[in-house]
């Protein structure tokens, strides 16, 4: 299935139904994939996934309903809308590092607790996510080459001063 599909099906079901985005919250509670009344919202789209692809779905589809309707108008790939919230935390810089840094070592059992964590974060202070993108990197978690964890690393702790508007992992939504 193409995440695009997935995160803009539940967006048009969240419209009609406010109980999508109410039971997709809920979930994000449970281990992903293991919450009994999220399934007749996911499971029409992870048919014929393997269960990690099936659990990342579960988990993407939580962290979104937490940011779903507070989100503005300019999405972001996960890394940069964490270094936008680095840069507007209060808390200080040192403890969004902190918490990025154990998200790039989470292992799958993990990273549930530590994305939902940042994404709850990034909600708050009204970050929008690219979802679509957030979903396949998180298809990709456990490469042996960890090629993801290092893609967000680059883009997290890039030169700010040498990015422009137009890096692709700023996205306008269209």
């Amino acid at each position: 299935m193409n995440p695009e599909k997935i995160f803009a099906s539940l967006t048009e079901d969240a419209d009609k139904d406010s109980a999508v985005v109410a039971v997709l919250r809920r979930s994000a509670s449970h281990e992903a994939g293991l919450y009994p009344p999220a399934f007749r919202y996911i499971e029409p789209y992870v048919y014929g996934l393997g269960e990690w692809r099936r659990k990342a779905v579960y988990l993407a589809a939580s962290c979104w309903a937490q940011t779903a309707r507070r989100e503005n108008s300019q999405v972001m790939a996960l890394p940069i809308a964490v270094k936008t919230l680095k840069k507007h935390h209060t808390m200080g810089s040192q403890n969004v590092d902190t918490r990025f840094t154990a998200l790039l070592d989470a292992d799958t059992d993990e990273l549930q607790w530590r994305l939902r964590h940042l994404t709850s974060q990034m909600a708050a202070a009204a970050i929008g996510i690219d979802w679509p993108t957030l979903l396949k990197d998180l298809w990709a978690w456990n490469s042996q080459d960890r090629h993801i964890q290092i893609k967000w690393a680059r883009q997290f702790w890039s030169d700010s001063s040498t990015a422009s508007v137009t890096d692709p992992a700023v996205i306008s939504p269209s």
